[in-house]
């Protein structure tokens, strides 16, 4: 079988070698272009909640100065996993559902 992932190569690369461990053909044609946005850090020190709609977004943020234990609402479990990987401890996760998110942030 021929493949195609068009995910960034850090967030399939895994997932290629263990599909041409299986003898597929896999073909890489990332779609997205994810970069480092500058942003003013001050501004996640007022806040009381943080909400990923992306793992990618954690991916490039500065959490070093961040309280781990701030309520982060997070769109999916890839978005969750990325989260606890930076440390964060007080996550409520939304199954990838956007209006789940959204009814979850509202409550």
């Amino acid at each position: 079988m021929h493949i195609l992932l068009t995910r960034q190569l850090d967030d399939c690369s895994d997932l290629i070698i263990r599909f041409k461990n299986l003898g597929h053909i896999v073909s890489h044609l990332p779609l997205l272009n994810i970069k480092k946005t500058s942003y003013d850090h001050q501004i996640l020190n007022d806040c009381k909640s943080i909400i990923f709609t992306s793992a990618n977004a954690i991916k490039f943020l500065e959490s070093k100065d961040i309280d781990k234990n701030i309520k982060c609402f997070c769109v999916g479990s890839s978005t969750e996993k990325r989260a606890k990987s930076f440390g964060f401890q007080n996550i409520i996760s939304a199954e990838g559902n956007v209006r789940n998110l959204k009814e979850l942030i509202l409550q």
